[in-house]
């Protein structure tokens, strides 16, 4: 063990380790978890960007020395490679700030200054005078966080697009499937399938489309802003060329965050350095798309039911073995993770909202919990949704026998009486056919009310599934229609 110092004693430090004693206090001060800043890779090669950019643009204004320079930079790209994962201990409550900042500056250090000298320490290259230069742990984490967050739409937003594709090709191949239509549970009138999974399609581009609208929000960063957004401590042209290095080190654009017809110069980088609303405006994005494919899940849960006793129109595909009463049934296996990923992103935005609302005076200090709960919910639903898609969704198979049979059953069919003949008429016919187990096209018939041909042409439940072709029928016996 080596014994190091700071403002506040002595620690041990163990011997092989990067970090240093910051990093070890910081993880026994908040020790109310196991679960530590090595689980989220994501997090370590975000900030070691951030420090790559801030040490090139140091040298670039001459505030570092060069060589220090290229030691630090070479060590962040040692830890975006993740050489480093498991130098990062502290913990993920309340260690977002201060205590990944002086992780990821310890760990930097070291590295830097073995790569100097051939041995650990700072006597080379200290983590706040060299790594840390004109930043603050105020401006670089939310800056971090936003990283996260860019990369992370992006990969859910392809996950979705596919669950998209995948929702379109069985809208085109269940386009003609007639079935019947369900509101409040109760019978109603026919659709198709393609018509249901043409909706589901059209929920989840929406969503889709909401989440990553907001994506540009996360490009908009606070770097430069220090401590409580008025860059003190920040070397003359740093905020000139941070902005562009950075951006070149990240591969997407990033810029000093604005807002129009600002009262008071950066309004927007002392909005970004205290308050967190933006991530509980990413929850709910995600919390929308995570609950749309929730709600396909439970649908497809309730058609699949059976095998004898349920609604019996769709199979899903095997996906797993369950106990012997499920065996010749359908296991909504894939349908419950869906369902309850949605209940995890439901959480995850109350985690954000909690943090935005508890945030105080000029630091959003609260939000660990949210920062992380929302990681875990993007990355699961990412990869919920193509599981989903692919293992459960895309192998969906229609009973086009026992849809059609309940379709043509429907006394909801009594609507097309109804139509032509009024609201008494139409209910006459649904209960007759409700009494006697016949359809209300027989009914129709029993009771004289229509010819064979218009009757057949009237109740084609395949031809009443299409708005146009319904209207168009009557047009064609508008004659028959006696309404006063």
């Amino acid at each position: 063990m080596r014994i190091e110092k700071d403002a506040l004693g002595e620690l041990p430090v163990p011997d092989e380790a990067y970090y240093g004693i910051q990093t070890v206090r910081c993880s026994g001060n908040y020790d109310v978890t196991r679960h530590t800043y090595s689980e989220y890779p994501e997090v370590i090669r975000a900030m070691a960007e951030v420090k790559k950019a801030c040490a090139i643009t140091n040298a670039q204004i001459s505030a570092l020395d060069r060589r220090k320079s290229e030691a630090i930079v070479q060590a962040c790209d040692e830890m975006i490679a993740g050489r480093f994962d498991k130098e990062f201990r502290v913990k993920i409550y309340r260690s977002q700030g201060t205590g990944v900042n002086m992780n990821t500056n310890e760990v930097l250090a070291n590295r830097a200054n073995e790569i100097l000298t051939g041995h650990r320490g700072y006597d080379q290259v200290h983590p706040n005078t060299h790594v840390n230069m004109c930043q603050s742990s105020n401006d670089v984490f939310p800056t971090a966080e936003n990283i996260v967050f860019h990369r992370l739409i992006d990969k859910l937003g392809k996950s979705a697009e596919h669950f998209e594709t995948v929702l379109r090709s069985k809208a085109l191949e269940f386009k003609d499937t007639v079935r019947l239509a369900r509101t409040g549970m109760q019978d109603a009138v026919p659709n198709t399938w393609g018509q249901v999974f043409g909706g589901w399609q059209c929920m989840i581009q929406r969503t889709r489309r909401a989440l990553l609208s907001y994506s540009s929000v996360f490009q908009n960063i606070v770097l430069g802003g220090t401590a409580v957004g008025t860059g003190m401590g920040q070397q003359p042209g740093y905020a000139e060329h941070i902005y562009q290095n950075l951006s070149s080190v990240l591969g997407f654009e990033v810029r000093w965050a604005r807002m129009d017809n600002e009262v008071i110069p950066d309004s927007a980088i002392f909005d970004g350095m205290r308050n967190t609303d933006h991530q509980m405006m990413l929850a709910a994005h995600v919390k929308a798309l995570a609950t749309a494919a929730g709600r396909i899940a439970s649908d497809l849960m309730l058609v699949s039911s059976g095998p004898r006793s349920g609604l019996r129109e769709v199979t899903l595909p095997k996906f797993g073995k369950g106990s012997s009463s499920y065996e010749l049934g359908n296991e909504p296996y894939l349908p419950e993770v869906m369902m309850q990923v949605a209940h995890q992103a439901i959480a995850a935005e109350q985690m954000a909202t909690y943090a935005a609302n508890e945030d105080q005076l000029d630091h959003g200090s609260s939000n660990s919990g949210g920062f992380i709960e929302l990681i875990d919910t993007m990355k699961t639903l990412t990869q919920a949704l193509l599981l989903f898609a692919d293992q459960c969704v895309a192998g969906v198979r229609v009973d086009e026998e026992v849809c059609l049979r309940n379709a043509e059953y429907s006394g909801s069919l009594s609507t097309m009486v109804s139509a032509l003949y009024g609201y008494p008429t139409g209910v006459k016919i649904a209960k007759l056919a409700a009494k006697e187990g016949i359809t209300c096209k027989e009914a129709a018939l029993q009771e004289h009310l229509l010819p064979p041909g218009v009757a057949e042409e009237l109740f084609d439940v395949r031809r009443l599934t299409d708005r146009k072709a319904t209207v168009e029928m009557f047009r064609k016996y508008g004659k028959l229609r006696k309404i006063s």
